[in-house]
């Protein structure tokens, strides 16, 4: 029996690149976004509230009523 070698491989042939219009993707269903749950606040030191001055009130000046020729 006389051993023969495989023969080569042959190469695959390139595939064609289309050149026509591009098909539009089909739009699929949109996944609703998953809300984030929102943080807790986290409990702090309460500050005080801080007074605020009160102004004087001044009284205002009474306007005199000049008696003029009626």
């Amino acid at each position: 029996m006389v051993f023969t070698p495989d023969p080569a491989p042959i190469p695959p042939l390139p595939t064609p690149t289309p050149t026509g219009p591009t098909p539009e993707p089909i739009p699929g269903p949109v996944p609703e976004p998953i809300p984030e749950p929102a943080p807790e606040p986290i409990p702090g030191p309460v500050p005080e509230p801080i007074p605020s001055p009160t102004p004087e009130t001044v009284p205002a000046p009474i306007p005199q009523t000049v008696p003029g020729p009626v």
